[in-house]
């Protein structure tokens, strides 16, 4: 949640694409409201920004709508915000405290797949304890 919220003023062609593909955004997590004229007012965007600025971070996904038209510009939306996301994800040199994992962990598993990230490369995997005896030249 933004406040105050953000406006924003657009064009007739960005404003036509927004209100033609406002579910999807609201799907990514944005919340977008009318603010009269061409201008709209942000009050919600994704969590995890990716190192843009709120107003950035929307404007470059209308734009890749704008490239292209259709189901596609749907599929390379949400494909750029799965990138985005992986990019910005925890990674495996990456210290965190003992709250921080179990933090992560539990909105991990409240997600809808919490096996796999949006590329489809496993987030959570499962060993016996006979494999991990293996692992570590306990067991032949």
């Amino acid at each position: 949640m933004l406040s105050p919220s953000i406006i924003v003023s657009l064009t007739m062609a960005e404003e036509n694409l927004l209100n033609s593909n406002l579910d999807l955004f609201r799907q990514i997590g944005f919340e977008i409201e009318p603010f009269g004229g061409h201008d709209y007012a942000i009050s919600a965007v994704p969590q995890d920004l990716f190192g843009l600025t709120e107003r950035d971070f929307f404007m470059e996904m209308l734009d890749s709508l704008s490239a292209d038209t259709g189901k596609q510009s749907i599929e390379n939306l949400t494909a750029r915000v799965a990138t985005m996301a992986c990019k910005a994800a925890v990674k495996g040199n990456t210290r965190l405290s003992e709250q921080e994992a179990d933090t992560l962990i539990s909105e991990l598993l409240t997600l809808d797949n919490p096996y796999n990230c949006p590329h489809g490369r496993p987030t959570i995997l499962s060993m016996s304890r006979t494999e991990i005896e293996k692992k570590f030249h306990r067991i032949v």
